[in-house]
């Protein structure tokens, strides 16, 4: 991947592409009909579904088992250098 250089090839090709921007009146009416589509799904939205109970305390405890052992290997890996 090259660097970026402004005055070579690359900087000159790009600088004669055109622009296309919309309008701000195109911009406006698109950002209210997501607000508003936004907003239209958020009272009536399907529900969460719950979690299951076991993975409440699973994963987090998977977790802690795998930093543990990351932890020990580690430790065990320091000493060995000690050593």
């Amino acid at each position: 991947m090259a660097d970026w250089d402004p005055d070579g090839e690359l900087g000159r090709a790009l600088a004669t592409m055109r622009v296309h921007d919309a309008p701000r009146e195109r911009v406006e009416r698109i950002r209210s009909r997501c607000a508003a589509s936004l907003a239209a799904r958020r009272p009536g939205g399907a529900p969460a579904r719950p979690a299951a109970a076991w993975r409440s305390w699973l994963e987090p405890l998977a977790a802690l088992g795998l930093g543990l052992l990351y932890i020990a290997d580690a430790v065990s890996r320091a000493l060995e250098a000690y050593r």
